[in-house]
C-alpha cells in the first residue's frame, strides 16, 4: 500500500516545482526520464517473472504460476516496443498518441489474458491436471494462445497510425473515451469474480499476492486516465504503478519458492523422521521376526499359507525342521506338503482344509506326519481362510512329547483308579475358594455311590459320616482349617444300603501359588477289612499273652520241678556208685554211669534253654559297652579252659558299642568256648579276635542301613572247621555238625548268639573250611536304631 501511495509525493512536488517534472533534485532532465526508467525496470521484473515462472514449472509443474509467467514475458515484449518508441527523437505531441495507444493495446493484452486465462483454468477439471503429460498438454497450448495474441497485439501496434485516425472519428460520434475503461471493465471483473475462486482452488502464496497486484493495476489505468500531456506527472505515476503491479507477480514467486523451498524442508525433515520411524520399525520387526523364529523353535511351532489362486505354499523356518527337512532353500508344493502327511490322515486333513475354504472359516486337526527318515510324528495343524487374500493361513506344532505324555497319563489314570480300586483307596480335593469337593471315582465307590452320581460339599460330607462321629471329625477338620495345618483321622461312614464302614483319611494342606487361597488334598482308604483283621490280631496277641504265661509257668517247672527230680537222680546215682561199688556188678555200673550222663545232659539242655529264652524276654535297656574290656572279662571266666588247651589267644579291640554286656558277654564266651572245644588233635589252639568300623554299604551282609557305621568283629580259630555248606545252619536250635560222642554240647549256643545279636540291631554270620579253621564275623552297629 506504501509503495502505491508513492505516486503522490511525485504530484505535491509537481506542484511545488510548478508543474514541471523535469527536474529532480533541481537538476533538469528529459522529459520521458521517468517513463524510460520507470518502463525499464517493469520489462526487467515481467522478464524475470517469466523466466522463474519457467524455472518453477520445470522443478513444481505448476500450471498457475505458468500462467501468469508467460503474460507478463509477453508484455515485457510489448513493453519493450513501447521503451523503443519513447526514445524516439521526435515531439511530445508527436508521441502522445501512439504512446496512450500501446499502453491501451498492453493493458488490454494483460487484463484479458488474466480474465480469460483465470477463467479457463478455472474450467478445467481437477482430473485433467493429475500426471504430468496433461499439465504439459495444458501449458503448450496456454503458451500457443498468449503467442498469437501477442502477436495480435504487435499487429495492432505496427498499425498505430491507422487505427488513431480511426479512433478520431469514433472520438467525435461519442464524448466519452470507452477504451480506456475497457481495461478497468476486465479487471474489475477478473478481480471481483474469478480471482476469489482462482485463490481457493489453487492456494498457494503466490496466488495470495495476487490479491495485491489489483491496486498498482486499479491505480495505474486511473492515473493514465487523469494525464491530460504525456510525460506529465499521472503519466510517470502510471508507469511506477505499471512497474509495482509487475513487482508483486514477481515477489510472489519468489515468495512461493521460499514457502515451497521450506515446505520441502519440513518435508525432507519429515521424511527423515519416517525414515528414522521405518529404520526402527524395521529393526524393530527384524527383532520380532527373531524373537518369533526363536518362539518358534522353542514351542515347536512352525507356519505356513497357501494361496488358492496361484496354487503356491509357503513354510517358516521351524516348519522344515518339524517336517525333517535339513535344507529350507527349495520351494515347497502341494505335493510336497501332502506326502508329508501319513497316508491314514491325509482324507480327514485334506476335508478340513476344503470345508475351512468353503465355509470361510478355521480348522484344527490333529495327524501324523512322516519325515524323509521314516519318524513318524504328532502335530498339531490349525488356522484359517483368509478371504480378503484368498489364502489358507495355519500353524504346525509338533506335540509328539505331548501325545506321548497325554497316553502316559492316560495311562496312568487308569494305573491310578485301578490301584485306588484294588486298594479301596480314594483320593479328593477340596480349595478354599470353591463349595465342592473334587472327589475320584474310588472315593464314589468307597461311599456306596456310583462314581460322579451326587455332589459333595465340604458341609454335605458330614452327612456320610456315623453320627457318633461327626463331632469329633468336625473338630478336628475346624481346628486344621483354623491352624492352616494337616491332618488325620479315623471315623466310620453309612452307606446308602445302611452298612457301616471304617475309613481312615490324610489331609495335607497346599498353599495356592497365586495367594488366592489354600487347598486340602486328601486320600481316604477303606479299612473295614484292616480294622476286622486287628480285631483278629488282638484276639491272637490275647491268646498269644496266655500262652506266653503258660510258657513261662513251664520256664518255672522247668527250673524248678525238673531240675528238683535231675538233682536226686544224679544224687542217689553217685550214693549208688560210691557206696555200692563193690556190690553191683559191672554190668551195673555201666547203666549207672549211663544214667548219670543222661541227667547231666537233661542238665545242661535245661539250662541252655532257660538262657535263650531269658534272651528272648529279657528288656533291650542299651549301654555303652567297652568291647577290649568285656572280652578280658570273659578271658578271665574261660582261664582254665585256656590253660588246660594251652591256647593262644591274639586280641585288637578297641571299639565302644551300646548294648547290653551281659548278653554280648555271653556271645563272645559261646563262640570262644567253640573255638576252645573243636580243636585239632596235637595243635596249639590259636584264637585272633580283631574288629574295624565300617559303613553299612561295604559289608557283605543283608538287612544292613548303608548309611549306618557298624563295627566289624572277626574271630578265626585254626581249629577243625566245618563244610561251609553247613554255615547258615549252625545257628539254628539244636542244629549239631558231630556226634555227642565227639563233641559234647546240645547245639543250642550258636542259637543263643544268633538271638542276642539280632536283638542288638546286628548280623553273625561264619566262614570256613573243613580242617582249616573257622572265622566268625559279629556286625554290631555303633548306635543301633531301635
Amino acid at each position: 500500500m506504501l509503495l502505491c501511495i508513492a505516486p503522490l509525493l511525485s504530484v505535491i512536488l509537481s506542484i511545488a516545482f510548478e508543474n514541471s517534472p523535469e527536474k529532480i533534485l533541481f537538476l533538469n532532465v528529459k522529459p520521458n526520464f521517468y517513463t524510460g526508467i520507470w518502463t525499464t525496470f517493469g520489462i526487467a521484473a515481467a522478464l524475470f517473472t517469466g523466466l522463474l515462472a519457467a524455472i518453477d514449472y520445470a522443478i513444481r509443474k505448476e500450471l498457475t504460476i505458468t500462467l501468469f509467467g508467460m503474460t507478463l514475458f509477453i508484455s515485457a515484449i510489448l513493453d519493450s516496443y513501447y521503451l523503443l518508441i519513447l526514445n524516439e527523437n521526435v515531439g511530445i505531441e508527436q508521441l502522445s498518441g501512439s504512446l496512450y495507444f500501446i499502453w491501451w493495446i498492453n493493458r488490454m493484452f494483460y487484463s484479458l489474458t488474466l480474465l480469460i486465462g483465470t477463467f479457463v483454468y478455472l474450467k478445467i477439471k481437477s482430473k485433467n491436471l493429475r500426471t504430468p503429460e496433461q499439465k504439459r498438454k495444458i501449458i503448450w497450448r496456454t503458451a500457443i494462445i498468449c503467442l498469437l495474441a501477442g502477436l495480435g497485439c504487435v499487429f495492432l501496434i505496427s498499425n498505430t497510425s491507422a487505427i488513431l485516425q480511426q479512433k478520431l472519428v469514433f472520438d467525435q460520434m461519442v464524448q466519452i473515451d470507452l477504451f480506456s475503461f475497457l481495461p478497468l471493465i476486465f479487471l474489475f471483473v477478473w478481480a471481483a469474480v474469478y480471482l476469489p475462486k482462482f485463490m481457493l482452488r489453487f492456494h498457494s502464496v503466490f496466488s495470495k499476492l495476487l490479491s495485491l497486484s489489483i491496486a498498482p493495476l486499479f491505480l495505474a489505468q486511473l492515473f493514465m486516465a487523469l494525464s491530460t500531456n504525456a510525460f506529465d506527472t499521472y503519466f510517470n505515476a502510471a508507469h511506477y504503478l505499471r512497474f509495482i503491479s509487475y513487482l508483486v507477480p514477481l515477489a510472489g514467486i519468489i515468495l512461493n519458492y521460499i514457502a515451497t523451498v521450506r515446505n520441502e524442508q519440513k518435508i525432507i525433515t519429515k521424511l527423515d523422521l519416517e525414515v528414522k520411524e521405518k529404520q526402527m520399525l524395521t529393526a524393530s520387526l527384524l527383532e520380532r521376526e527373531a524373537l518369533l523364529a526363536n518362539a518358534e523353535k522353542i514351542s515347536r511351532l512352525g507356519s505356513w499359507e497357501f494361496d488358492i489362486k496361484s496354487n503356491a505354499y509357503k513354510w517358516s523356518d521351524e516348519l522344515y525342521r518339524i517336517y525333517g527337512f535339513t535344507e529350507n532353500n527349495f520351494q515347497p508344493t502341494y505335493a510336497i506338503a501332502d506326502k508329508v502327511v501319513a497316508p491314514e490322515y491325509r482324507q480327514k486333513l485334506n476335508k478340513e482344509l476344503t470345508n475351512a475354504v468353503r465355509n470361510k472359516s478355521t480348522f484344527a486337526v490333529e495327524h501324523q506326519i512322516v519325515q524323509p527318515n521314516g519318524i513318524k510324528r504328532y502335530v498339531l495343524n490349525q488356522g484359517y481362510f483368509a478371504n480378503k487374500d484368498n489364502k489358507l493361513v495355519g500353524t504346525v506344532q509338533d506335540i509328539t512329547e505331548l501325545k506321548e505324555a497325554t497316553l502316559k497319563l492316560r495311562n496312568n489314570e487308569t494305573l491310578l483308579r485301578e490301584g485306588e480300586a484294588v486298594s479301596h483307596n480314594g483320593s479328593w480335593e477340596w480349595h478354599s475358594n470353591n463349595e465342592y469337593m473334587l472327589w475320584s471315582d474310588e472315593m464314589f465307590n468307597i461311599h456306596g455311590y456310583l462314581p460322579h452320581s451326587t455332589i459333595v460339599t465340604a458341609n454335605s460330607y458330614f452327612s456320610f459320616v456315623h453320627p457318633e462321629d461327626r463331632k469329633m471329625l468336625r473338630d478336628i477338620c475346624l481346628g486344621a482349617k483354623n491352624n492352616r495345618s494337616s491332618f488325620k483321622a479315623n471315623y466310620r461312614i453309612i452307606r446308602p444300603n445302611g452298612d457301616v464302614r471304617y475309613v481312615a483319611t490324610t489331609a495335607r494342606l497346599r498353599h495356592d501359588e497365586a495367594g488366592n487361597g489354600y487347598a486340602y488334598l486328601g486320600n481316604t482308604q477303606d479299612v473295614t477289612q484292616l480294622k476286622e483283621a486287628q480285631r483278629l490280631l488282638e484276639e491272637k496277641i490275647n491268646e498269644l499273652n496266655i500262652s506266653n504265661k503258660d510258657l513261662e509257668q513251664f520256664a518255672y517247672v522247668a527250673s524248678h520241678d525238673l531240675q528238683e527230680p535231675l538233682r536226686k537222680i544224679r544224687a542217689f546215682g553217685e550214693r549208688l556208685k560210691t557206696g555200692f561199688e563193690h556190690q553191683i556188678t559191672a554190668e551195673g555200673q555201666d547203666y549207672i554211669n549211663r544214667m548219670q550222663n543222661a541227667a547231666e545232659r537233661m542238665q545242661t539242655l535245661i539250662d541252655d534253654l532257660l538262657a535263650f529264652s531269658k534272651v528272648s524276654r529279657e528288656a533291650k535297656e542299651f549301654h555303652p559297652v567297652n568291647l577290649a574290656q568285656l572280652l578280658q572279662k570273659v578271658i578271665h571266666d574261660l582261664d582254665y579252659t585256656i590253660e588246660s588247651t594251652n591256647a593262644q589267644l591274639v586280641i585288637t579291640v578297641s571299639e565302644t558299642v551300646d548294648g547290653i554286656a551281659a548278653q554280648l558277654a555271653q556271645v563272645f564266651q559261646n563262640i570262644i568256648s567253640n573255638s576252645l572245644k573243636f580243636v585239632k588233635p596235637n595243635v596249639q589252639p590259636v584264637i585272633h579276635i580283631s574288629s574295624q568300623t565300617m559303613l553299612g554299604s561295604a559289608i557283605p551282609a543283608s538287612g544292613l542301613t548303608p548309611s549306618l557305621n557298624y563295627c566289624v568283629i572277626k574271630i578265626t580259630d585254626n581249629g577243625i572247621g566245618f563244610d561251609e555248606s553247613y554255615a547258615g545252619k549252625i545257628f539254628d536250635l539244636f542244629q549239631r555238625l558231630h556226634a555227642r560222642t565227639e563233641y559234647k554240647g546240645t547245639g543250642i549256643g550258636l542259637a543263643i548268639c544268633k538271638k542276642i545279636i539280632e536283638n542288638h540291631a546286628g548280623q553273625i554270620f561264619a566262614k570256613s573250611k573243613e580242617g582249616e579253621g573257622a572265622s566268625f564275623f559279629i556286625v554290631l552297629p555303633l548306635k543301633p536304631r531301635l
